[in-house]
């Protein structure tokens, strides 16, 4: 195995990436016509691409996310790239917010600051400076520098990493005038109520302020643990009601790495049948009710004068296995927790349609940008999936990379998926179309050598264009080497 990813097989010319602007259809002239679009961005924490309604799952009720989707596009298939660090949010939301790839953002593990010699231009700053007014409100988790230089205002802000008590959440207030961080409070009630309650307020009283274009950034903390919600919701998803995933085990099959960080050791190892739909339940209660905030921000949109004009993209910051495989968390290579739910809703958007995509996440900011008819900072390396919202195409990627630390390094195509794992010299090999549960590992069967090899060529290529540090044949030194950290995390988040 070694011999196929020798790291001095990889001389690859690095993939140009175009960032040629485009009008939308929604063109430029529409743009001037009716004014610079409203930007709405919602933002989930760890909820995986199948737990909403629109994506088939039929026990977890979300009738709002629901209608969002039946008023715009569902991109099926969008990842967050991967992370370096087991707060798998932190890298995935500095993709967000640079539009750069996963080694490139300027942010690592062991600060969570961007540095001034990699200062990218910001996707609030940058529109910002093109007159937006930027608003934030819920989970950052980026820095304090990067939000001041992002948002004008914002209310019950969530600075920092992650509440482990969604009734006593940290929150901060930035302050419109004086563009100062108000002192650290405490949220006092659910953190999905105040955040919907900073975006209301903010929408009805904006009119009463200035006439600029907005870009509003609502980030829940729901469905995260700590898995709090009302009595209400979770009597709705009682154990009895909820079946095991198809892909449930009681211990994964694989060293992955991070086998006992914090999210794995929240239920007892192997894991139990009962035990585990009790976390589902609570889980879907959490998104229940987090989608009936969400409901409260769209009926607050829809009566105000901003609802013809304002583009909403719904998603999360990466999945969850809540079960599957053996795993509770996001530190993994499957689909269910490096897929995120994707929706985009708006003037000139097709409603009730399903695309493939095969998008990340760091395209929102090109995207909204071609949207609004702002350029995109030269330092952006992610490319607008508008020719999907034109219908040019069906997929922006035909390969799609992941990685996880230095324990794992994953490719896919439509039809098969290859995980690597360096540190113990193992291989998944998955065919997406007959087995999409990832199941069965066919890395080992003579008949699938072809495409375990293409894959394997596939991954390197990608790891060069993406500037992937690592060696694999020498995953702990060469990750170490240029900064990130190695140890073995028992606790995280």
């Amino acid at each position: 195995m070694s011999d196929l990813f020798n790291r001095n097989t990889r001389k690859y010319i690095l993939r140009s990436m175009g960032f040629l602007l485009f009008s939308v259809g929604l063109t430029a002239s529409a743009v001037a016509k009716h004014g610079k679009p409203n930007i709405l961005f919602i933002l989930t924490d760890d909820q995986s691409y199948s737990a909403m309604g629109a994506a088939g799952n039929t026990v977890l009720e979300t009738p709002n996310i629901d209608r969002l989707a039946q008023q715009g596009t569902q991109i099926t298939h969008a990842f967050n790239q991967g992370s370096w660090s087991p707060a798998v949010c932190a890298p995935s939301r500095a993709m967000i917010n640079t539009g750069r790839n996963l080694y490139s953002t300027g942010i690592t593990d062991g600060t969570l600051k961007l540095q001034k010699k990699t200062s990218y231009p910001l996707w609030g700053e940058t529109f910002k400076q093109a007159g937006y007014e930027t608003f934030l409100t819920g989970k950052w988790h980026v820095s304090k520098e990067a939000l001041l230089r992002s948002f004008d205002l914002g209310t019950a802000i969530h600075e920092g990493g992650m509440t482990y008590d969604q009734y006593n959440a940290s929150m901060v207030d930035l302050d419109r005038e004086t563009h100062q961080l108000s002192a650290v409070y405490p949220s006092k009630k659910h953190s999905s109520e105040i955040i919907a309650d900073a975006a209301v307020g903010y929408l009805e009283k904006k009119p009463d302020i200035n006439d600029k274009p907005f870009l509003m950034y609502v980030g829940f903390l729901a469905p995260h643990d700590a898995r709090q919600s009302p009595q209400s919701y979770v009597d709705k998803y009682p154990q009895d009601a909820i079946p095991l995933p198809k892909a449930f085990k009681k211990q994964n099959s694989v060293d992955q790495g991070d086998f006992w960080v914090r999210d794995e050791v929240l239920l007892d190892i192997p894991r139990k049948p009962d035990e585990v739909k009790q976390f589902i339940g609570e889980y879907y209660a959490m998104i229940d009710h987090m989608d009936t905030q969400i409901g409260r921000i769209l009926d607050s949109l829809e009566k105000s004068p901003y609802a013809e004009n304002t583009i909403i993209i719904f998603t999360s910051d990466h999945g969850l296995a809540v079960g599957k495989h053996g795993l509770l968390g996001k530190q993994n290579q499957y689909d269910h927790s490096i897929r995120a739910p994707f929706i985009i809703a708006g003037k000139g958007i097709d409603k009730g349609q399903k695309i493939k995509g095969n998008i990340y996440l760091n395209s929102i900011f090109p995207t909204t940008a071609e949207l609004a008819g702002i350029e995109v900072p030269n330092t952006v390396q992610a490319s607008s999936f508008m020719p999907l919202l034109r219908k040019e195409k069906d997929s922006m990627n035909e390969f799609i990379y992941g990685a996880y630390r230095h324990y794992q390094r994953m490719v896919r195509s439509d039809n098969f998926k290859l995980i690597y794992y360096p540190v113990i010299g193992q291989t998944q090999l998955f065919d997406l179309k007959n087995d999409p549960d990832e199941l069965h590992n066919l890395s080992a069967k003579p008949a699938y050598r072809k495409q375990l090899a293409s894959l394997q060529d596939e991954l390197l290529k990608l790891m060069a264009d993406l500037d992937d540090p690592i060696d694999l044949d020498h995953p702990v030194i060469s990750f170490e080497s240029v900064g990130y950290s190695t140890d073995i995390w028992r606790k995280g988040v």
